[in-house]
């Protein structure tokens, strides 16, 4: 029986749930590693894992839907269906235009603390599960496998990973999957079938039920999904995942975008400018609310840099691709791939941890409000992390979870690098992440935009030296340098001070086109008295730089229409950074375009 539209959308009409006493996420007493997905599937030694992962994936599933430790429930945490969690409850929303109905944080320092104990709550689900499948083996596998249950921990894809070029783990995309169990066949980690209707049909041809004529909403916030139907992923016009198509854009995206943004962002030795991607319209400075960018008196500042967020909003638009479910906010969590990206973001925060020990959630606020958190709550440190209990009468900190090891996991980076100076673990992951080979010097495009002019999420591409470039241009273009994603970004749930800064690495896509990146000559190229390069400088970035906003389902619109104001060129040298950086104009522009 599907929900109505009013159970979906509003606080006042709360549907019945069913729950044995609160939940209560609890640290393991034990530790080990969340392990990499690639070193998980298919070796022989982690088999046990593997088989116990996917039947409690599965059994998680199986769970009644009102039942608060089902898939169903946890998924729902995140945004629809707006409904009350383990009876957690903060209020009438529909006092409040623009209050994001979700529990989950966006565009402020909780980011990325409030997924950690979200994903304590589904790996210790899991784990119990496991547990107790592990128990039914028979005698002479029973011991393994209960050795196996303990020491189970929610696997990570590193998507940044080099080896992620050559597409996307199997264990995602396979329909049936062998694993040691009489039922071992079908595969959770695919997809998951919705038991009950999420969202609100659309006009005829955009729901899922006008199969083999489904077409891609276009409206892009949100998409229906009926009960008995999958999560998709680039869906087809059968609504079947187009995973070739997926594969392809790994292939484009890993190295224009991931890498880059993985290799800009352990740069940022601020958790404030770190850990989101909100910023003030005035941009005064750095440590003002909604800052991630050092004042104006620094035209080069952050404006090479992209925040954890900004790289984990790339990702999403990425794998949900035109009508995929991870391309919304409020529903990406019930594609399972969810809970492999954010323990892979978790990783990431633990490894800047290592990085940068002293910075943690400074004092600010929180712009967009959620089920709980009223607009413009101040938040820091000590704000609960609702819904998540600690115990009956207490929620979840970001100051109760610095330490992954006392949540009873790690990771095997983390454990290798322990106790080792910063710098060393810095050098570290920045040659991981290296873009390409030229990583000395860099350039780049800032893009700045104002957010919630459109409604749902697009994404901006970048194209060098290509003017007619638009929608239907494919990514894979030697043009194509990159782009900057707008995932958490609609009217309803923006304001109108909030601005989001992106940048795009273009040194890869200028070596490709024999656009000249050397040093340039100040005494004979540049202007002394206006600052401006000269005509022997080749690249235009009136002309040069062309920006192309796409919709989710495809549809090309204006930059103005995308909330784009302005457009820079910075270029920045890796190699020989001042240990100040993020604070010294060490970077130098190359001309800007307003829009």
């Amino acid at each position: 029986m599907g929900l109505s539209h009013s159970s979906i959308y509003h606080s006042s009409h709360v549907r019945s749930v069913t729950t044995s006493g609160p939940v209560i996420v609890e640290p393991f007493s034990e530790i080990y590693p969340r392990l990499d997905i690639y070193d998980f599937y298919g070796n022989e030694k982690y088999e046990p894992q593997v088989d116990l992962l996917i039947q409690s994936y599965q059994a998680l599933y199986d769970r009644p839907y009102d039942d608060m430790r089902s898939f169903y429930q946890v998924a729902g945490i995140h945004g629809l269906p707006y409904t009350p969690y383990d009876g957690v409850t903060g209020g009438d929303k529909e006092l409040e235009t623009g209050r994001f109905g979700g529990y989950c944080h966006h565009g402020d320092v909780l980011f990325p603390p409030w997924h950690r104990p979200y994903m304590l709550l589904i790996e210790s689900l899991l784990v119990e599960e496991a547990k107790k499948i592990a128990s039914q083996y028979p005698d002479n596998e029973k011991e393994k496998y209960v050795e196996a249950a303990k020491q189970l921990r929610h696997p990570f894809w590193d998507w940044a990973d080099i080896k992620a070029i050559e597409g996307v783990p199997k264990i995602f995309t396979s329909p049936e999957i062998e694993i040691n169990t009489p039922n071992g066949k079908k595969n959770p980690l695919k997809n998951f079938t919705l038991p009950v209707d999420l969202s609100y049909p659309l006009e005829k041809g955009q729901n899922p039920t006008d199969k083999p004529n489904y077409n891609v909403p276009n409206i892009t916030y949100n998409i229906y999904t009926p009960a008995g139907y999958p999560t998709v992923r680039h869906p087809n016009s059968n609504y079947e995942d187009q995973t070739d198509l997926l594969n392809s854009n790994m292939s484009v995206y890993v190295p224009t975008v991931f890498r880059p943004g993985m290799y800009q962002m352990f740069h940022i030795g601020n958790f404030l400018r770190f850990s989101h991607h909100g910023v003030n319209s005035d941009d005064t400075q750095a440590g003002n609310f909604f800052s991630g960018h050092p004042p104006p008196t620094n035209p080069a500042g952050m404006s090479h840099f992209a925040s954890m967020e900004t790289t984990h909003d790339d990702f999403h638009l990425v794998w949900g691709g035109p009508g995929g479910h991870m391309g919304y906010v409020d529903l990406a969590t019930f594609d399972p791939i969810f809970f492999f990206h954010h323990s892979n973001m978790d990783r990431l925060l633990a490894r800047w941890q290592g990085i940068y020990p002293d910075s943690w959630v400074p004092k600010t606020i929180e712009p967009n409000g959620s089920y709980t958190d009223e607009l413009y709550k101040a938040i820091d440190e000590n704000t609960d992390l609702t819904p998540f209990r600690k115990t009956k009468t207490e929620f979840w900190k970001s100051s109760d979870v610095t330490d992954i090891e006392k949540l009873g996991y790690t990771y095997p980076e983390v454990e290798k690098f322990k106790g080792q100076d910063p710098q060393t673990i810095k050098a570290y992951v920045l040659d991981l992440y290296k873009p390409d080979p030229h990583y000395g010097r860099r350039f780049f495009v800032k893009l700045t935009i104002k957010a919630g002019k459109l409604d749902g999420p697009y994404c901006i591409r970048v194209f060098i030296d290509l003017p007619d470039a638009n929608a239907q241009t494919e990514v894979t273009s030697p043009h194509f340098a990159g782009l900057v994603s707008m995932w958490s970004s609609t009217k309803n749930h923006v304001h109108d001070n909030t601005f989001v800064y992106g940048t795009v690495d273009i040194t890869a896509a200028m070596e490709r086109l024999n656009i000249r990146t050397q040093v340039h000559d100040p005494l004979h190229e540049v202007n002394t008295t206006t600052g401006q390069l000269g005509t022997l400088w080749l690249f235009n970035v009136e002309k040069d730089i062309n920006i192309v906003p796409v919709l989710l389902n495809g549809e090309g619109v204006s930059p103005d229409e995308a909330g784009v104001t302005m457009i820079e060129v910075f270029t920045f040298d890796h190699d020989n950074v001042d240990p100040n950086f993020l604070d010294e104009n060490s970077g130098k522009e190359y001309g800007s375009k307003k829009f």
